[in-house]
């Protein structure tokens, strides 16, 4: 019997409103909640570094907000790349 008046009460909102208005009225009455806004990675970063030093000052908090956002964002951690590294001092002609 409920169910009944329930869909009764749809199709006399459905009807009664526009589109727009009707999922906006629907998603009042079923109590819907918005997700989060996304936020940037820096933002992410800066967040997780305030709630580390909070917590203990310490720490390595810029390692551990850095590992937290890049599990929480899906990044990969960057590969080390292999060769040799020079370091020259002084100037240096590149064009010979």
């Amino acid at each position: 019997m409920i169910k009944n008046y329930l869909v009764l009460f749809s199709i006399v909102l459905l009807s009664a409103c526009s589109n727009q208005d009707t999922t906006h009225i629907m998603r009042d009455f079923l109590g819907y909640i918005p997700p989060p806004a996304e936020t940037s990675i820096d933002d992410e970063l800066k967040l997780e570094f305030k709630r580390c030093e909070k917590i203990n000052a310490d720490r390595n908090c810029a390692q551990l907000a850095y590992d937290i956002v890049r599990k929480v964002k899906g990044l990969e951690p960057r590969k080390v790349p292999k060769g040799i590294v020079i370091i020259l001092e002084g100037d240096i002609d590149l064009e010979n």
